[in-house]
């Protein structure tokens, strides 16, 4: 005889909450999976948008200062000011400071890539114009690369202007939660005097998305104009 008797109310009671624990669980696990893969993406965002700022504002920090004309050695020569220390004997003192302006914040950086505006000593190129450069100006007629670049943190946007180029600052990064710049001197001493620096460090950390990965970045910059 064949064997008629189904499942009863209880037994399948019990096979729906097993399947239901079951699915609990897997429920969990792609979810806890979908968390971590959402989690891995905002920190490669922000650890790509924490490198390209950095990378930008090194190479500029690294310029700044730039000059083709030769540092003056003789101490007679040299001029003697907040901006331009009377150097001891054959050590160079240079035309002008290539950090102009700096807080923690936000920082001027100068360049003077033809040496049109030193013709001699005492000077001062604190120029907003921009040149000429055949390296980098598509056109031979156009003046494209400027001689002051300004960087500045607010609100959570890290922006750059390169003055005479820009019109207006433009974005290098948004989703910055905190920049710091420290300026030290030739002895690696944190100092305020513009002269004196040789050395910048920047922190900075960036969280792109709400509750995303936070992405903390430190380099030290050696100027290589002083």
């Amino acid at each position: 005889m064949t064997n008629e008797r189904g499942y009863t109310l209880a037994e399948m009671m019990v096979v729906c909450a097993i399947v239901g624990l079951v699915m609990a669980g897997l429920l969990g696990l792609v979810m806890s999976g979908q968390q971590a893969y959402w989690f891995g993406t905002t920190q490669v965002d922000a650890q790509q948008t924490v490198r390209v700022a950095l990378e930008r504002m090194v190479k500029d920090i690294r310029e700044a200062g730039y000059e083709p004309q030769t540092p003056q050695t003789n101490p007679a020569s040299c001029p003697n000011g907040t901006s331009f220390p009377n150097s001891p004997s054959g050590v160079p003192c240079f035309h002008f400071v290539p950090i102009t302006s700096q807080t923690a914040t936000a920082m001027t950086l100068q360049y003077n890539w033809d040496g049109s505006t030193c013709g001699g000593l005492p000077c001062n190129p604190i120029s907003a114009t921009a040149i000429n450069d055949p390296m980098r100006c598509p056109s031979p007629a156009a003046a494209c690369r400027g001689e002051q670049v300004i960087y500045s943190f607010s609100g959570g946007t890290l922006t750059r202007r390169e003055i005479g180029v820009d019109a207006s600052p433009l974005v290098l990064a948004s989703g910055i939660t905190a920049l710091t710049f420290t300026y030290r001197d030739e002895s690696n001493v944190v100092t305020a005097v513009l002269d004196r620096i040789r050395i910048v460090e920047i922190s900075i950390s960036a969280q792109t998305a709400t509750n995303g990965a936070y992405v903390t970045m430190v380099d030290r910059v050696r100027l290589r104009n002083r």
